[in-house]
């Protein structure tokens, strides 16, 4: 399966096969036609985790199961036996995803130290939008905006990173000449959080 799907209403999550979203591909969470969200994955110090269980529960609703090797742990030597296990099968940091699609999307972010060791890492979360047209997202752009990007406090405890996207350009209806706009916009919120997030504008054209 190349897409995994997660939807409501006219909601829609389309993923890579490994539940995540990577530039260039058609994939994106949309809401209307509009992708709202053109890049979505996490990392854990910079390196990709490893799908063990992807699943729908509903079909707005779908459970991920991650694993790697905990940054810093001493694996020892690899299974030389019949099971050939992997290192981050014995020694696991496990990231589980439960997501929830309707007017929007909630996602919960569980981490568990499956080690006997204390562990420290860096957990990343890369995302981006660009408003494209589901059309847009299978051939050549045809709209060009402006793009913002912000990072804000939003009370104690929560924090949001708001894309706001507008598009104003002249066009001719009936030989009269006006100004059609579009604003569009999308607001990412964190939540109960260990420690408060920090944020790099490490973003692709």
């Amino acid at each position: 399966m190349d897409t995994l799907y997660v939807s409501q209403s006219r909601t829609v999550l389309a993923t890579d096969p490994d539940g995540f979203i990577s530039d260039g591909a058609e994939h994106g969470l949309f809401v209307h036609q509009t992708r709202l969200l053109s890049r979505y994955r996490y990392t854990v110090n910079g390196e990709p985790l490893q799908p063990v269980a992807l699943s729908n529960v509903e079909q707005h609703s779908w459970l991920g199961y991650y694993i790697t090797t905990p940054p810093g742990v001493e694996t020892g030597e690899g299974d030389q036996g019949s099971g050939q296990l992997d290192h981050a099968s014995q020694q696991t940091l496990e990231l589980r995803l439960s997501r929830t699609v309707g007017a929007g999307i909630h996602e919960d972010v569980d981490l568990t130290n499956f080690t006997q060791q204390p562990i420290s890492f860096q957990l990343e979360l890369e995302v981006d939008a660009d408003f494209a047209d589901q059309i847009e997202t299978k051939g050549e752009r045809k709209q060009q905006g402006d793009l913002k990007r912000g990072w804000r406090t939003a009370g104690e405890g929560a924090w949001e990173l708001r894309f706001d996207y507008k598009v104003a350009h002249e066009y001719d209806h009936q030989g009269n000449t006006g100004t059609a706009r579009l604003h569009r916009g999308v607001t990412l919120r964190v939540e109960e959080t260990a420690f408060p997030p920090s944020y790099s504008r490490r973003y692709r054209k």
